[in-house]
């Protein structure tokens, strides 16, 4: 057995590297829409060491909100890779709500499953969070506004 200090700190640090890859995922998009097509799976890939993290979360006897957080980032990114990446599908604008609605749920979950448990690990890393989400989601919503190109580099 792993000791729960060094699980939550792997949780934490997860957290945060995850989080700043959406930042960069976001950034890419808002700004240099060549790059998010061509390394925006990255973000998507980062459920592959969170899955692992999960299992051994699970294994460890760790609570169940540290291995429902990797899940649902897995889900999200499995859809995510699904129709941005391997079958893209212009979905976002107009809105095609059997993708819409499950793919920012799934996505806010996953988040907020993330980002609640900061708060009792560490006060510090429930702040860094906060501060990089908040980054991320401004990025995110303003990279469909203003004539930016969508994630299938069309148009908004």
């Amino acid at each position: 057995m792993i000791e729960q200090s060094i699980l939550q700190t792997l949780f934490a640090i997860f957290a945060l590297v995850l989080q700043t890859m959406l930042v960069l995922h976001f950034a890419a998009l808002r700004w240099r829409p060549r790059w998010q097509q061509q390394w925006g799976w990255l973000a998507y890939a980062m459920s592959l060491p969170g899955l692992v993290l999960g299992v051994l979360f699970w294994v460890n006897g760790q609570p169940w909100y540290y291995w429902l957080a990797t899940l649902l980032f897995a889900a999200w990114a499995a859809l995510g890779y699904t129709v941005d990446s391997l079958r893209p599908v212009n979905w976002r604008t107009p809105p095609r709500w059997p993708i819409f609605i499950p793919y920012v749920a799934l996505y806010l979950a996953a988040q907020f499953a993330f980002w609640i448990p900061l708060w009792f690990i560490g006060i510090g890393y429930w702040i860094i969070y906060a501060v990089l989400y908040t980054v991320s989601t401004v990025l995110n919503v303003s990279s469909h506004f203003g004539g930016r190109k969508t994630h299938t580099g069309r148009p908004a």
